[in-house]
């Protein structure tokens, strides 16, 4: 007799697991690669990101994370009824385009020398070529942190669990809205002394995670990767390249 074919949730959730796994083996290669190579971070929290400890909670949590997602309506990470054209490019497009914005500002502002000087550093980008591995790993490490597991975990813990999966919807937007909030309260600090920059800056990167909030509700956890790598290519790596 042969064997039956697995359910449609089940392979979808294996998948997404598989996909999960690629990306943790991903930044464990690029840990490695910048420690031989001494690549470090602009300032000491973001080489503290990049530590084996937080690297294992994003595999741990994320993992289950990536298990709980179809529990909690989001969408496998590779859902066969999503086109890759709204799961990857649209996405990508869109960081694309908000990283030309983010340059075009700083021409205007100088806000990314204002930054480096309140964090008394040269420059606010690590140098190229150690970029490509820093962001490319850094991007993993951020959605995975402030989109997969902080919105996943207490969404499944508050609406399945003690609301008895009443209110998914409501719930999500809650943590999605607080979630966002953790990036821009980080940065402003920075911008001390410039209301104005502090109020750009901080609206609009709360903007963009909200934004990414709703694409990972809308096509799952690829979709705001591949936005921040999009945007952090244009930003932070082409960016350094010509001197910010």
């Amino acid at each position: 007799m042969s064997t039956p074919p697995k359910p449609l949730a089940e392979t979808s959730v294996r998948r997404s697991l598989a996909i999960f796994l690629a990306l943790v083996a991903y930044l464990i290669l690029v840990k490695t690669i910048m420690n031989l190579a001494s690549v470090k971070g602009i300032a000491a929290t973001q080489d503290e990101a990049f530590g084996w400890p937080v690297i294992g909670v994003v595999a741990l949590a994320g993992g289950i994370s990536v298990w709980l997602g179809p529990r909690v309506g989001l969408p496998g990470l590779w859902d066969s009824d999503i086109p890759t054209r709204k799961r990857l490019l649209l996405p990508a497009v869109a960081g694309l385009g908000m990283g030309v914005v983010t340059l075009t500002l700083q021409a205007f502002t100088d806000f990314a020398q204002i930054v480096a000087a309140a964090a008394n550093v040269s420059s606010i980008n690590v140098p190229f070529p150690g970029s490509l591995l820093f962001y490319s790993g850094g991007a993993i490490i951020l959605e995975s942190v402030h989109r997969l597991i902080l919105i996943t975990l207490p969404l499944w813990l508050t609406a399945n669990v003690v609301l008895r999966k009443r209110r998914q919807i409501q719930v999500f937007w809650v943590l999605a809205v607080l979630t966002s909030a953790i990036e821009p309260a980080e940065q402003v600090t920075f911008l001390a002394g410039h209301p104005g920059l502090m109020l750009l800056s901080g609206v609009s990167t709360f903007g963009i995670n909200l934004f990414e909030a709703y694409v990972l509700r809308r096509y799952g956890f690829l979709a705001p990767l591949a936005f921040r790598l999009a945007h952090y290519a244009v930003w932070h790596i082409i960016g350094g390249l010509i001197g910010y």
